[in-house]
């Protein structure tokens, strides 16, 4: 469902920074903001779907000359959601890459994100194509019950169906209580919401 490639040039981080880098760019918790609201089921299936790979080029060039050991470090990352979510991911997306880079590096690096949509039917699973709304299902299934005994909902942005225990992102608009799967998908169905009531 998501896949994470991070370049920097070689050299810039050491064997536990890869690790600690790619393990937080990896981490279903740095992503939702510090919990996973969606439950421990979706979680594991979301887990399975998510892979990153850290890149060291030998040789990287900004502007016009390459880059040395005593330049700004640059991170280039590009995150692959499925095309129809690029959008509403793209926000949440670049503020939790830019902060975990930010918070790893631990000095001023130059950080530039890629949020890239996979058209419908271009990503496999299980040796077939699936689509996003197939990919909802598979990070839903975990909570079908839960949702047909009314302890569980389905957000109204991203589809997913999100449990209604005491960690979940929830709120509340014109008398109905919708839950969401990460504060994310929330500030982007308020911003929808927004823009709608000025149109």
């Amino acid at each position: 469902m998501m896949f994470v490639e991070l370049f920097t040039p070689w050299g810039n981080l050491d064997a536990t920074g890869r690790r600690l880098v790619a393990g937080r760019l990896g981490s279903l918790c740095e992503l939702t903001g510090g919990g996973a609201p969606v439950g421990d089921g979706t979680a594991e299936v979301f887990r399975s779907m998510f892979q990153v790979v850290v890149h060291e080029p030998e040789v990287w060039v900004a502007g016009d000359r390459p880059l040395g050991p005593a330049d700004r470090p640059h991170y280039l990352v590009r995150v692959y959601v499925p095309g129809p979510w690029r959008k509403d991911m793209s926000h949440t997306v670049i503020e939790y890459v830019t902060r975990v880079i930010n918070e790893v590096d631990g000095g001023n690096p130059a950080v530039q994100v890629h949020v890239l949509g996979v058209p419908e039917g271009g990503i496999g699973l299980d040796g077939r194509a699936r689509t996003s709304a197939e990919i909802v299902d598979l990070l839903s299934e975990p909570h079908q019950a839960e949702l047909g005994a009314g302890r569980a909902a389905r957000d109204p942005l991203c589809g997913v169906i999100v449990p209604l225990g005491d960690d979940a992102i929830t709120l509340e608009a014109d008398g109905t209580l919708h839950a969401f799967c990460c504060a994310g998908c929330r500030d982007a169905y308020v911003g929808r919401r927004e823009r709608a009531d000025r149109a």
